[in-house]
């Protein structure tokens, strides 16, 4: 395709979307998948939802649907209004976002997931590849969760964090910033059937807590790595 078409494709994508968004009225929602390859996403004062040519778009009212092609190695850029709400998955390769207030869903495989200055609601999962995130402000009303298997996590929140905090590491150390007020561990029990009794009480190595008085659960769980949680 000649550099015109790309670009004419490209505003073409660019006017559907903002006209969908518009006629809803409601937050947009960036569905993004990559298999092999990098997502970045950053924010601007406009409204519309630009994706960068090479990644298949389709946007049904106020939802953008982003593929990749199959085959080959991808690096989608997208940019967002601000108030925009995430679903981002990539097989392999980083995920980085900045600037972004809403419900923000990342998932990588192999590669870091990097979200800088968001606001509102994370869940971020990292199988191979570190987690560090920073939180300008958070929604108090919603649980929020961060995980990997190989990999640290240092995660940033405001000072009035309000959250009960579960915390799991099975190779790593926990650090905080903040004031953790340990409400134990939760024992599970399993079926024994044994004369030394029918009951076996153990735990997993999950620690509770609270975090100024506590609010909705936050939870962390690395196998290799440290977590760490720091307070802006």
């Amino acid at each position: 395709m000649k550099p015109s078409s790309v670009l004419a494709s490209l505003v073409l994508t660019v006017c559907a979307i903002a006209c969908a968004q518009e006629s809803t009225g409601g937050r947009v929602v960036v569905n993004a998948t990559v298999h092999n390859g990098s997502i970045t996403v950053k924010t601007y004062s406009g409204k519309e939802v630009i994706v960068e040519p090479g990644a298949d778009v389709v946007k049904e009212d106020n939802v953008v649907t982003v593929r990749t092609h199959p085959g080959g190695t991808a690096h989608v850029a997208i940019t967002v209004p601000a108030d925009t709400s995430l679903n981002l998955k990539s097989h392999n390769g980083n995920i980085a976002v900045e600037g972004v207030h809403g419900e923000i869903d990342a998932s990588s495989h192999n590669g870091q997931i990097t979200l800088a200055n968001v606001s509102g609601t994370v869940v971020a999962n990292a199988f191979n590849g570190a987690l560090k995130v920073a939180m300008d402000r958070i929604d108090p009303a919603k649980p929020m969760s961060f995980s990997t298997f190989n990999g640290p996590i240092d995660v940033t929140f405001p000072a009035d964090l309000k959250a009960n905090i579960k915390l799991k590491t099975n190779h790593g150390d926990v650090l905080s910033d903040f004031d953790i007020k340990i409400t134990g561990s939760h024992p599970i029990t399993e079926k024994n059937n044994t004369p030394d009794g029918k009951f076996r009480l153990r735990t997993d190595g999950t620690i509770y807590g609270e975090i100024n008085g506590g609010g909705p659960e936050v939870s962390f769980q690395s196998f290799n790595g440290r977590i760490v949680i720091r307070k802006k």
